[in-house]
């Protein structure tokens, strides 16, 4: 007996993907074969000509990660990328050898091997990095060589329609998508109006936005349709959307080369690899009373279709809030039907279209009218109802009336709508029937009482007294996740209760099934609950971010895929998030110097003369407590004595000055010593991925944590490598909003203290979290802690700290921002054990990424490690925003548009009292302390909010002065000499010096 029928579409033709044909090379010796695609990823495996690698990105728009195994090679290649302005945002160069590529799975558009690594690479290597349908030269250099084509294995599918199939049953039957997990990607869009649509086929993923935003953040998505590669994230195209047309409805259905979009006028078949409608489908006048498209499928090249009568327009809201979370109020009448009876979606006509002559097969009209969320389909059935009128069934080849149903005791079963709209109920316009081909089951958040009955008779099966349950139909049984009444497996023919589930979903968001687990929102407010199936039922949890609210966890392509949000709950993660089968990978293994450490410089313990004195800012916000104090005094009025304007795009980490030097770094890899006198740039080293935090300069030395995993010592006064240590457990570079970066990069930044170099690599506790003390002169392993990702005894419940900003060290402990479940996380500094529990795994922590020293305690502050530059404020446990600098009698404090310094003779932790305040900023981004001033950067608070650096006068806060900005600066972007020149670092990539 088959509980799930889902309408397949083929995702086997996977070659549509590539919107352009290949196979096009230029005339000039040593070109590569052009992009087979727009945008995306190539990956280039051995060393090709520097001026056409450069020539290719910029006759694309592709992102090119080159590996190749010869150091003269990789810095020719920088060095040609670096001069064009684009190292490291369209051009990344690693060195490795090619029997292993550094790629994760299924990312790339297109493999180049050049002459170079010929035989290097092996095929199995070249398949594993491909995504399906993607290609392979495997001879760049040879221009007829036909190209090698991933097929797609067996066990991938689709998520066709809204639902995933025509039943309604959000259950995938993708085989390869199941635990554990490991991060395929993250991408933008960070923020996403509502209501949310997504559909996946042919290697894209298609998301509906519709007309709700609260925040000036998602108004550019508003009404908009946008495709992405599902295997990497990439942008591919977006287009507008019928204005007024609510879409939060079964309407879209997705196939390998087209979607099918249906809105007030017809039915659109748009072009899957370009965005253009290519044709529209509407029926002859007469057969439907009205154009508007409420509910459709797709079966062996048949449409099938609900229309009817124009609709109350969806009203679009432009909203500015400035509050964390979002309103289940203020949404518009017409979207309340506590206020509104609810207005969309009720047609009076189904009709089977072929879509080779767009011929009406059949048709047939309702006097009564028919409630889309309540129409699906299984293999020969389309089911219907009519509230408070019947239920009905037609054949669906044919369209005969198989039953209809207006038996008083089945319609009082159903019972009355809920108005829901409710976070606890969910979202009226969900769909609230699901079907296979022995039932149909009414449950949702509009329904009182969940209710089967029979496909074949429409005779009424059973009831029970809840109907707030998101239903995943399995083969062993219906799975009903609950939000007020506990979760339950049911025996769907008979509702025989199977087992009682243990646990509850969170709130409105709905429940998703894979082949090992069911997915819902976290209850209460914790994340991702998956519901892990492979053995006894148990719920597990993925605490960095949640499931979209309409959407769930979408399952397709062998992936898992999470977002955007509209709203600010306890989320770690925000934007597009993906996650893909880890198999057997080690999440905890230890790591050995032999595989791990690479010594560059013959000589390390002799390095060229750097003259630190204790008056510059050799590290993040200066110290290792992060105190931003410094004690040079600052003169009383200054002006720019210098700028250094980055070859390339680059959002720059924040500056740190020794020696004469100022030390830039940023996602662009690069790690520049610049003249702090004359701007004049002294030395660049180049690192693979983004730098988050800055460098460290001690004993003559700088140390960076990168982007790429690993951690990098230099030769303070000259930039010469010194030695190297991978952080991360193996090579594995994913993309990571906009930028290529490891699974594991060494986003903790760097501390150094007494000869030992402190880093910690990871993003989610997921992926696994390897924290690390090294020998700062030889880079060797003083201890390591590679465990602290998963708190939980039990493997398989990967939840603990997350490497979510930089460290802070105080009272011999290692302090790091953990995420929102752990945080901060204490680590003893002399042996790495790491101090925290987990008792409960649906804890919460505060989700900040910056650390600061309150009182005696070391406290984390919300704002994303990974998130747009303006700071989002959250709800549920935030810390709120937070910001200090000074130490013993010099404290200022500040939030988002305050400052104030503490009194330090009548201030206590529990009362804090202040000698002045000023509201001269909002906005503040950056603070600093030094003898006579506070240094603070944000916004002017006149109401022209322009981007300003003012000095306060740290007597009475009065401004001493201030310096209009060009562009907003970073995150704590502010850093004072030795000289008591005033370094900063812009968001558009610039430093500027003031003296």
């Amino acid at each position: 007996m088959k509980w799930h029928n889902l309408a397949r579409l083929s995702v086997v033709l996977f070659a549509v993907v590539l919107s352009l044909s290949a196979g096009a090379i230029s005339a000039a010796d040593g070109d590569l074969p052009q992009p087979p695609v727009r945008r995306g990823l190539c990956f280039v495996a051995g060393a090709p000509d520097a001026a056409a690698i450069v020539k290719l990105a910029r006759s694309s728009e592709v992102t090119i990660y080159v590996q190749c195994d010869s150091d003269a090679e990789v810095a020719a290649l920088r060095r040609a990328a670096e001069d064009a302005g684009i190292l490291g945002s369209r051009i990344y160069v690693a060195k490795g050898d090619l029997d292993r590529l550094h790629l994760g799975d299924n990312l790339a558009d297109a493999v180049y091997v050049t002459p170079s690594a010929a035989g290097k690479a092996p095929r199995e290597e070249i398949l594993r990095v491909l995504h399906p349908g993607a290609k392979a030269w495997l001879n760049a250099a040879a221009a007829a060589a036909a190209p090698l084509v991933k097929a797609a294995p067996s066990g991938l599918d689709g998520w066709s329609h809204p639902f995933h199939g025509p039943d309604n049953n959000p259950q995938s039957l993708d085989t390869i998508a199941r635990a554990p997990y490991l991060t395929q990607f993250l991408a933008e869009p960070w923020f996403g109006p509502m209501p949310e649509v997504t559909v996946a086929a042919g290697g894209r993923l298609f998301k509906a936005f519709g007309h709700i935003s609260f925040k000036e953040r998602e108004w550019p998505l508003l009404n908009k349709l946008v495709c992405l590669n599902a295997y990497n994230g990439t942008l591919l195209w977006q287009r507008d959307l019928k204005e007024g047309f609510m879409v939060h409805r079964n309407t879209l259905v997705a196939t390998d080369d087209a979607l099918y979009l249906g809105d007030d006028t017809s039915c659109k078949v748009i072009d899957a690899s370009t965005g253009e409608v290519r044709d529209e489908i509407t029926l002859p006048a007469g057969v439907s009373t009205g154009p508007v498209w409420k509910w459709m499928t797709l079966r062996d090249g048949v449409l099938y279709a609900l229309l009817g009568d124009a609709e109350m327009p969806a009203a679009v809201i432009r909203g500015t809030s400035t509050r964390p979370g979002w309103p289940w109020s203020g949404l518009g009448p017409e979207y309340d039907p506590r206020k509104t009876p609810y207005p969309w979606g009720f047609g009076t006509t189904l009709a089977a279209i072929d879509l080779k002559t767009k011929q009406v097969l059949w048709s047939r009209r309702e006097s009564d009218p028919i409630d889309s969320r309540a129409v699906c389909m299984s293999d020969r059935q389309v089911f219907y109802y009519s509230h408070e009128k019947f239920v009905a069934s037609l054949e669906s080849k044919s369209g005969e009336v198989l039953w209809k149903k207006k038996d008083e005791r089945l319609l009082k079963e159903i019972g009355q709508h809920n108005p829901a709209q409710d976070p606890r109920l969910g979202y009226a316009t969900t769909s609230y029937v699901k079907c296979c081909d022995d039932a149909l089951f009414f449950a949702g958040p509009q329904r009182n009482k969940l209710v089967a009955v029979s496909a074949a008779t429409g005779d009424f099966l059973w009831s029970y007294p809840e109907g707030n349950y998101q239903l995943v139909l399995r083969e062993d049984g219906l799975y009903a996740m609950g939000r007020m009444d506990k979760s339950k497996k049911f025996q769907p023919l008979t509702g025989e209760i199977l087992a009682d589930l243990n646990c509850y979903r969170g709130n409105c968001t709905r429940a998703t099934g894979t082949v090992d687990a069911i997915f819902s929102r976290g209850h209460p407010h914790t994340g991702t609950l998956r519901l892990d199936l492979s053995g006894e039922a148990t719920p597990t949890r993925i605490g960095l971010m949640r499931p979209a609210c309409q959407d769930g966890v979408v399952v397709a392509h062998g992936l898992l895929y999470w977002g955007p949000w509209m709203c600010d709950c306890n989320l770690q993660l925000v934007g597009v998030i993906s996650l893909g089968p880890a198999g057997d990978f080690k999440f905890e293994q230890e790591a050995k110097e032999e595989e791990r450490l690479r010594v560059t410089a013959r000589e390390t313990g002799k390095l060229a003369a750097l003259d630190v004195s204790a008056a510059d800012w050799p590290a993040y916000r200066r110290d290792n407590q992060r105190q931003a104090h410094s004690p040079a005094t600052i003169a009383s009025a200054v002006k720019e004595q210098w700028r250094f304007v980055p070859p390339g795009p680059s959002d720059p980490a924040a500056p740190i000055a020794a020696g004469g030097l100022v030390i830039l770094s940023g996602s662009d890899g690069q790690v520049r010593a610049v003249d702090a006198a004359t701007g004049k740039t002294r030395w660049t080293a180049h690192t693979f991925g983004p730098i988050r935090y800055p460098p460290a300069v001690s004993q003559g030395r700088v140390f960076v944590g990168s982007g790429d995993g690993w951690v990098y010592a230099l030769e303070a006064a000259t930039g010469r490598p010194l030695w190297q240590f991978r952080a991360a457990p193996i090579e594995r570079v994913i993309p990571v909003y906009g930028t290529l970066s490891s699974n594991w990069p060494v986003a903790s930044g760097v501390l150094v203290d007494d000869g030992t170099v402190y880093a910690a690599a990871g993003i989610a506790s997921y992926d696994g979290t390897h924290v690390y003390a090294l020998e700062a002169a030889s880079g060797k392993i003083r201890w390591q802690n590679n465990t602290s990702g998963n708190l939980v005894a039990d493997d398989e419940r990967v939840t603990g700290i997350s490497v979510q900003g930089h460290l802070l060290l105080h009272e011999g402990k290692l302090y790091m921002p953990g995420g929102n479940v752990v945080s901060p996380a204490v680590y003893d500094a002399a042996t790495g054990k790491c101090e925290n529990t987990l008792d409960d795994e649906w804890q919460k922590g505060p989700r900040g990424r910056e650390l600061f020293l309150v009182d005696g305690q070391v406290r984390v502050f919300d704002q994303l490690l990974y998130s747009p530059k303006e700071y989002q404020q959250a709800r549920y446990f935030s810390q709120g925003y937070f910001i200090q600098a000074g130490s013993g009698d010099s404290v200022v404090r500040g939030t988002v548009d305050r400052l104030v310094r503490l009194d330090p003779k009548t201030s206590t932790p529990e009362k804090p009292v202040a000698l002045w305040e000023s509201k001269a900023l909002t906005d503040i981004t950056s603070l600093a302390v030094a003898k006579n001033v506070a240094l603070a950067a944000g916004r002017t608070a006149d109401g022209s909010k322009k981007p300003v650096l003012v000095a306060l006068d740290l007597e009475d806060g009065n401004v001493v002065w201030s310096q209009a900005l060009p562009e907003m600066v970073t995150a704590y972007g502010i850093c004072v000499d030795r000289a008591g020149r005033v370094v900063v670092t812009l968001r558009n990539g610039q430093v500027v010096c003031y003296e």
